[in-house]
Parts: C-alpha cells; sequence; structure tokens
C-alpha cells in the first residue's frame, strides 16, 4: 500500500456527494471510558476493560462528530465518531476511536486512520 502512495497510482479518490446525517442524540459515549453494558446497548463500540477493572481515560474531543476513516486500502469512508478514548495500556499514546459507518457498521480505528471533521454538516 505505501508504495502504491508513494506512486500517486492507484490512489483513491475522496468520496463525492457525501449525503451526511444529522449526528445522533443517542448511541455514542462521552465523557467516560466504554464498559461491556455499553457495547450491548450500542452506546460503544468497542470496551477496553471488563466493569470491574481499572477504566481507560476518555480522549476529550466532541462526540459524536464527523469523520473519514482511512482503511487498509486507502479508501476514505464517512463515518461519525461514536467514542474516544486513551488507550488503557498506553495512556499518552494514539487514541482509539469507536465509530459507525453511515450504514450503521460498527469500525475500531487509530487517530493515524481517521480525519475528524467536526459537528457541523461537512461540505464534502
Amino acid at each position: 500500500m505505501i508504495r502504491k502512495w508513494f506512486s500517486g497510482k492507484d490512489r483513491p479518490s475522496p468520496p463525492s456527494s457525501i449525503k451526511w446525517p444529522t449526528l445522533p442524540d443517542m448511541g455514542f459515549l462521552t465523557g467516560r471510558s466504554a464498559r461491556v453494558g455499553d457495547v450491548d446497548r450500542d452506546n460503544a463500540v468497542f470496551s477496553q476493560r471488563a466493569d470491574d477493572d481499572v477504566p481507560a481515560e476518555p480522549y476529550q474531543i466532541a462526540v459524536p462528530q464527523y469523520a473519514i476513516w482511512h482503511d487498509e486500502k486507502g479508501t476514505e469512508i464517512p463515518v461519525i465518531v461514536v467514542q474516544a478514548e486513551r488507550h488503557i495500556a498506553d495512556n499518552h499514546g494514539d487514541p482509539i476511536f469507536g465509530l459507525r459507518g453511515l450504514d450503521g457498521k460498527a469500525i475500531v480505528a487509530t487517530a493515524t486512520e481517521l480525519e475528524l471533521l467536526g459537528t457541523s454538516i461537512p461540505r464534502r
């Protein structure tokens, strides 16, 4: 994949004319790390702990918000960020994000895979 990026060949194009939905009123988690029950209730995509373990720290960004996720092929996928946490094993490292594709698919990503777009409907 890196060779393709450097050569410029087969580089994916940004999605055009995305039909962004309004941000959800529920189905996301903010201000704390997720528990297993949050995942079971579809309020989070992942949990880094069981309910009685030491929690991960929340990552302080606006949740929910719009973003573009760059998948393993480099394709740009429009998503909604529904969860943001610091990694439980490396509190100062790359945060982990729970995402929902516009089709509802759950995705877990790191900051290097994500382009945060904010809380206003993007113009892309």
